[in-house]
C-alpha cells in the first residue's frame, strides 16, 4: 500500500513538474502584460490585493440573498434593465430562494474561487491569484453594467475602479492613489446644490445629520465639500504633516459614514485610505511613460463616466436621466408621489382599499378598481418610503410598462411628482398612455418635465433616512 501512494505522489509530482515547465512561458508572458512584479515586490500594492478581495465577499454575500436579478424577477416583470439596454431580462439564468438553488450554488462557486485567491496569495503564486481576481471582476461587471440597473451601488463603481487598476494597470500604487482621489473629486460634482451647500439635504428629515445639532449642518455639509474638492489631494502630498491631516480626516469621515450608509461605503473606501495614505504611504511620483498608458485611460475613462451623468439631462437631480452615471451617492433628499392607472377591455368587480403598504423603498396608500367609459380602471397610488429612495422616473416607467403587453391591457396611465431637498413637488410625469413611450439613455425625455414647464402641485412634509 505505501508503495502504491508512493508511486501515486511521485507520478502526479512528475505530472506538475511537466505542466509548470509547459506553463512557464505563458506565466512569463502574463506577468508582463500585467506587470505582476509590481503586487510580487510592494506591498502596498499586496494589501490592496487582499482589500479587493475582501469587497467581492462584502457584495456578493449581499447579492446571494437578493432576488433583483432572478428568473423570477425577469418573468414577473420586476428587472430593470439599464437604458442603454432594456432588453436584458434574456440574460437572466438564476433562480433564488424559495424557487430554486441556483443562485445562491452560482455564488458559492464564487466563494470557492476567493478561497482558492487566499490559498494562491498565501503561496504567493500572484499569477493565479490575479486570473482568479479578474473573473470575480468581469461577473460583477456584467451584473452591474449589463444585466440590473439597480444592483449597484455607487460604492461598487470605488471597487471596480480600483480593482481594474489593480489588474490591468502599470505603476499600480500610483494609479491607485490617483483613481481614489479622482473618485473623491468627483463625488463632489453632485453637491454643488442647495442640498448640500445650505444644508437641506439633512435639514429637510426629520432625523438631521447623525450625531450633530441642526445649527452645525450647514458648516458639515460644506466641509465634506471642501474635503472632497480639496484636502482630498493632499492624500498625495509630498509634505508630511498635509498628508497625514487629510489622511485622518478622511480616516474619521469614512467611520462616521458608516452610521448612515451601513458597512458596504465604508468596507471599500476605508480599507483603501489606510493602505494607501496611512503608515505604508510613500511619496510617488508621477509617471508618464508608455506602461502608464492604461492607467491614464481607467482615469480618463472616469472622468467621461462622470460628464455623462451631467450631459444627459438639464436638470438631473429631478430627472434623474443619467443620475446612475459617475458616482451619484447622496446627490440630494428626494420624495416622491405617483399615481398609476391600468385600462383593461375586461370588467372587475369595484373595489377601494386606503392605508400604508410598504415595501422596498415604495409605499402603496391606495389601490381602487372601478369603471370608467366602458374601461376597468385599476388604479394604485404609492410614495416613496424614505430619502434614500432616488425616486427615478425611469425604475417607475420601465417595471409598469412590462404589463403593458398583458392580456386585456389597453393603455397605462402615469402621473409622477417629485421634490428633492424639502423643495415642492413639481410633476414631472403626467402621461395618458406610457406603453407608447421610449427612453432614451442619453439624451433628454421630453415627456420627462422640468420647472418651470412641470407645474408645482404641492409641498412635501419632513420625511425620513433610511437604508
Amino acid at each position: 500500500m505505501q508503495i502504491m501512494v508512493q508511486y501515486t505522489r511521485n507520478a502526479w509530482e512528475r505530472y506538475a513538474q511537466r505542466l509548470r515547465h509547459w506553463l512557464r512561458p505563458i506565466e512569463a508572458g502574463y506577468k508582463k502584460i500585467f506587470s505582476i512584479e509590481e503586487i510580487e515586490n510592494q506591498p502596498v500594492v499586496q494589501w490592496m490585493f487582499g482589500a479587493s478581495l475582501f469587497y467581492f465577499f462584502v457584495s456578493y454575500s449581499w447579492w446571494i440573498s437578493r432576488d433583483t436579478a432572478t428568473l423570477e424577477t425577469a418573468q414577473s416583470g420586476g428587472a430593470i434593465c439599464w437604458p442603454y439596454f432594456q432588453d436584458c431580462a434574456h440574460l437572466y439564468f438564476l433562480s433564488a430562494f424559495p424557487y430554486g438553488y441556483t443562485q445562491s450554488a452560482f455564488y458559492m462557486l464564487l466563494y470557492t474561487v476567493m478561497c482558492l485567491i487566499v490559498y494562491c496569495m498565501w503561496k504567493r503564486e500572484w499569477v493565479y491569484a490575479h486570473l482568479l481576481l479578474a473573473l470575480l471582476l468581469i461577473w460583477k461587471l456584467f451584473v452591474i453594467f449589463l444585466v440590473s440597473f439597480l444592483q449597484a451601488g455607487p460604492y461598487d463603481y470605488y471597487h471596480i475602479v480600483l480593482t481594474s487598476v489593480l489588474l490591468f494597470a502599470a505603476h499600480k500604487e500610483f494609479f491607485l492613489k490617483l483613481s481614489f482621489v479622482f473618485m473623491y473629486f468627483m463625488s463632489v460634482t453632485v453637491k454643488f446644490t442647495d442640498g448640500w451647500i445650505l444644508g437641506t439635504y439633512f435639514s429637510s428629515m426629520r432625523s438631521g445629520l447623525p450625531l450633530f445639532p441642526e445649527w452645525s449642518t450647514i458648516f458639515l455639509t460644506n466641509f465634506v465639500i471642501f474635503i472632497q474638492i480639496i484636502d482630498s489631494w493632499f492624500l498625495m502630498s509630498r509634505n508630511w504633516f498635509l498628508q497625514k491631516i487629510s489622511f485622518v480626516i478622511a480616516a474619521a469621515f469614512h467611520i462616521y459614514s458608516g452610521v448612515l450608509v451601513g458597512y458596504n461605503y465604508p468596507s471599500v473606501a476605508l480599507p483603501a485610505v489606510l493602505i494607501l495614505f496611512g503608515p505604508m504611504y510613500r511619496f510617488t511620483r508621477t509617471p508618464f511613460t508608455r506602461k502608464a498608458a492604461v492607467g491614464w485611460v481607467i482615469i480618463g475613462l472616469l472622468a467621461l463616466f462622470q460628464l455623462l451623468g451631467f450631459v444627459v439631462s438639464p436638470n438631473r437631480f429631478m430627472t434623474l436621466e443619467g443620475h446612475r452615471y459617475g458616482m451619484f451617492m447622496f446627490e440630494a433628499n428626494h420624495q416622491c408621489l405617483g399615481t398609476l392607472k391600468t385600462y383593461r377591455s375586461e370588467p372587475a368587480a369595484r373595489a377601494f382599499w386606503s392605508g400604508l403598504d410598504c415595501s422596498g423603498l415604495y409605499c402603496t396608500t391606495e389601490t381602487s378598481v372601478q369603471t370608467e367609459n366602458g374601461q376597468t380602471v385599476r388604479t394604485r397610488k404609492f410614495e416613496s418610503a424614505a430619502a434614500w429612495n432616488r425616486c427615478d422616473p425611469y425604475e417607475i416607467w420601465a417595471r409598469a410598462k412590462s404589463a403593458c403587453t398583458d392580456a386585456g391591457v389597453e393603455r397605462i396611465a402615469l402621473q409622477f411628482d417629485h421634490s428633492i431637498n424639502g423643495g415642492p413637488f413639481y410633476r414631472i410625469v403626467d402621461e395618458a398612455n406610457i406603453c407608447v413611450l421610449e427612453y432614451k439613455p442619453f439624451s433628454h425625455n421630453s415627456w420627462i418635465k422640468v420647472p418651470p414647464e412641470a407645474p408645482l402641485v404641492g409641498y412635501p412634509v419632513q420625511n425620513f433616512y433610511s437604508l
